[in-house]
C-alpha cells in the first residue's frame, strides 16, 4: 500500500538527520505496518506531547497518535534550509482526504404549527386524521363570540371548507404520494374517510401477522454468531473523524450485539442525509471481514457504489482487506476479473449496483 511506498522516502529523511513525526489517528496499526515492511525504523512510540517536551532527536522517527489535516516541514531559520522537524499525517501516509465537516439536521419532536408553515404551502394537499384529505388554502382570521383567533382554511370535495384552530396543527399532515397523481379529496362528513382508515388498518394487521410468523420461524434458524471486537475494529472507530450522534452510536452498537448472536441478523437503518448511515455499514463490513467473511454492498446508483468505494478505501487503506467496485464504471475486464476474485475469496468487500444480485456473481 501506500505506507509501503512511502518507506523509502522516510528512510532517506532519517539518513539525513530529520526528526520525523508520524502523526495518525490509527498509530498502532501504523506501527505494526512499519515493523513489518522495515523491521529497523527504531520507531519511538509515545502518545502525546507536552509543551515542555524537548523535541525529537535528530535522525528519528516518533509516532503521535492524533490528527493533522496535512504535514507540513518546520525549516531551521539559521542554518542550510534543512528541516528542523518534519510532520506526516494519514493524508500522506494512507492518502486520507481532508474531512468534510457534515452539518447533522436536529430531529424534530412533532408537528408544531412551526413546523407546518415549513412544510405547508397554500394549495399543498394535506391530510387531518378526522376528516381525511384536502387542499390547503391559507392562514385566516375570524371572529367568533367577540373573540378573533387564526385558522388553518382547508378546502374539501364540493368546496366545502374545514377550519382549523391553529393550536390543532398537529391533527394535520401534508400529504405523501406520486408527485404526477393529485389525490382525490374527501368529503366533509361522509364515511369515506373512516372506510380508508379501517382498510388501512386491517391492511397493518396482516402485514403484522406475517411479520410475526416469518420472526417465528427465524427464532429456530442457526445464524453464525460473530466474536466481539478485535482491537482493529477499535481503531477503525476511533478514526472516525466526526463525533457520533447518540442515534449512531446507539444502532451500531445493536448491529454489533446482532452480529455476535447466534441468529440472523434483520435489521434496518433509516437516517437522513448526513446522519452516518455509511459509518454504521462500514463498521459492520469491517466486522465481518475480521470474522472471515465476505461483503457485499448494495447500492441503488452507480453515483453512490462510486462514493461507497472511496468511502471504505480511504478507511481502510492501512488495513488488508481487499474492496473492490461493480458497477459501469468498471470495463468488462474489470467486472470479470471482479468475479474471478469473489468467488476465489480474495475480494473482502465489493459495493455495487444491482450488478451484484445476477446470476454469476459467486
Amino acid at each position: 500500500g501506500q505506507v509501503k511506498n512511502m518507506l523509502p522516502q522516510l528512510i532517506e529523511r532519517k539518513k539525513r538527520g530529520e526528526r520525523v513525526v508520524l502523526v495518525s489517528r490509527q498509530s498502532a496499526r501504523l506501527a505494526n505496518l512499519l515493523d513489518e515492511f522495515e523491521p529497523d525504523a527504531s520507531l519511538a512510540a509515545i502518545t502525546a506531547l507536552e509543551v515542555d517536551d524537548p523535541p525529537p532527536a535528530p535522525g528519528t522517527f516518533t509516532l503521535l497518535k492524533g490528527m493533522v489535516i496535512e504535514g507540513w516541514s518546520l525549516k531551521e531559520p539559521h542554518a542550510d534550509n534543512s528541516p528542523l522537524i518534519t510532520i506526516m499525517s494519514d493524508s500522506e501516509l494512507f492518502g486520507w482526504k481532508k474531512p468534510t465537516t457534515i452539518r447533522r439536521p436536529k430531529a424534530r419532536k412533532g408537528i408544531t404549527p412551526e413546523t407546518f408553515f415549513a412544510d405547508v404551502n397554500p394549495g399543498d394537499f394535506v391530510v387531518h386524521i378526522e376528516h381525511g384529505i384536502g387542499r390547503y388554502v391559507g392562514l385566516v382570521k375570524l371572529d367568533f363570540d367577540g373573540f378573533e383567533r387564526e385558522y388553518l382554511t382547508v378546502e374539501y370535495a364540493n368546496g366545502d371548507k374545514l377550519y382549523v384552530p391553529i393550536h390543532q396543527a398537529d391533527r394535520l399532515a401534508r400529504y405523501i404520494g406520486p408527485d404526477e397523481q393529485h389525490p382525490s379529496l374527501n368529503r366533509l362528513g361522509s364515511a369515506d374517510w373512516n372506510t380508508v382508515k379501517r382498510r388501512a388498518k386491517k391492511a397493518v394487521e396482516d402485514i403484522a401477522k406475517e411479520l410475526l410468523e416469518v420472526y417465528a420461524k427465524r427464532e429456530v434458524v442457526s445464524g453464525h454468531a460473530f466474536s466481539p471486537d478485535a482491537e482493529w475494529q477499535k481503531e477503525v472507530e476511533d478514526s472516525f473523524p466526526f463525533v457520533e450522534t447518540d442515534d449512531q452510536l446507539r444502532a451500531i452498537a445493536e448491529v454489533k450485539a446482532d452480529m455476535e448472536k447466534p441468529k440472523p441478523m434483520d435489521r434496518l437503518i433509516c437516517g437522513d442525509v448526513g446522519y452516518g448511515k455509511t459509518e454504521v455499514a462500514l463498521r459492520a463490513a469491517f466486522k465481518a471481514v475480521m470474522g472471515g467473511k465476505q461483503v457485499a454492498i448494495l447500492t441503488p446508483t452507480t453515483v453512490l457504489a462510486q462514493q461507497h468505494y472511496q468511502t471504505f478505501t480511504e478507511r481502510l487503506s492501512s488495513y488488508p482487506v481487499k474492496i473492490e467496485l461493480l458497477s459501469r464504471f468498471r470495463t468488462k475486464q474489470q467486472q470479470d476479473q471482479t468475479l474471478i476474485n469473489l468467488a476465489a475469496g480474495v475480494t473482502d468487500i465489493v459495493i455495487g449496483t444491482h450488478r451484484l444480485i445476477q446470476e454469476d456473481v459467486a
